[in-house]
């Protein structure tokens, strides 16, 4: 059993950790709707994820001042990053067109943030920008699609899910698969070892009655396990396509090594945002 346990946890969790890739928009951008922005990425890593995004975000600014001739220091448009989270009233203020979309962040093996932002920006100065305001969380250039859920729900049960970062019901859809299959399958070898003491020639009358009842109650429960396994199977199919992406991380898996003088463990750490 404690066997079992272990395998079913280290399964999971290189699952967690397979899936927790990057979005689509991290390596690839998305087309502009209209010749008057562009779009970009930046990143940035920072001890806390805070310190992380504000860099990136600045820089991103920073990028856009120069783009479009409005001089403005670094220091300057950090400051003002850091003192208001409002974007938008940043780019008001010192009229620079920047229209933030998406945003990613990752723990890094040293336990550091990595922030990805996904801005669209004006392409040139002196122009009337048209920021595309319904680009709806990321969906348009989501990670999974709902046929690519769907593949991996089939061969793994609750992988569609973990890649959707729906972590929780992915991981419990898994582990409530693998242990009704392990009880399906313990089910039949021991209504096996039943019908073999039935089947002795030797066998008394008490030990063949008992070994009867044992076999038929046996034999109806594991028809209640696989019929739960099945029904859990297609529930599973129908989560992975019906699930909604959830594009801002709220579990997070990552490795982690610790060196204490000529010891190296190495190990993963998972935190929770509420």
């Amino acid at each position: 059993m404690k066997k079992l346990l272990l395998i079913l946890i280290t399964v999971a969790a290189s699952l967690v950790g397979y899936c927790q890739s990057m979005p689509e928009w991290v390596n690839k951008l998305p087309k502009p709707s209209n010749n008057t922005y562009l779009y970009v990425r930046e990143v940035a890593l920072g001890r806390t994820e805070n310190e992380a995004r504000n860099q990136a975000i600045a820089r991103v600014f920073q990028s856009t001042a120069l783009r479009i001739g409005q001089p403005i220091s670094s220091d300057e448009i950090f400051r003002a990053v850091q003192k208001n989270s409002d974007y938008s009233v940043i780019a008001s203020t010192y009229n620079i067109p920047v229209n933030k979309i998406c945003e990613y962040s990752t723990r890094t093996s040293d336990g550091n943030y990595k922030v990805y932002i996904l801005c669209q920006v004006a392409r040139a100065g002196n122009i009337t920008v048209r920021f595309d305001y319904d680009f709806d969380e990321c969906y348009h250039v989501q990670q999974y699609s709902n046929a690519s859920a769907l593949l991996k729900s089939m061969f793994i049960p609750g992988l569609g899910q973990i890649g959707k970062r729906h972590y929780a019901e992915g991981i419990l859809t898994l582990t409530g698969e693998i242990a009704l299959v392990g009880a399906g399958i313990g089910c039949y070898y021991s209504a096996q070892h039943q019908l073999d003491i039935m089947k002795k020639d030797n066998v008394s009358y008490s030990d063949f009655a008992d070994a009867t009842s044992k076999y038929n109650t046996l034999q109806t429960t594991s028809y209640f396990i696989w019929g739960a396994a099945a029904a859990l199977y297609v529930f599973n199919l129908l989560r992975a396509v019906t699930l909604h992406p959830l594009y801002k991380e709220t579990l997070a898996f990552y490795p982690a090594v610790n060196t204490t003088g000529d010891n190296l463990a190495l190990g993963f750490g998972l935190t929770y945002k509420f």
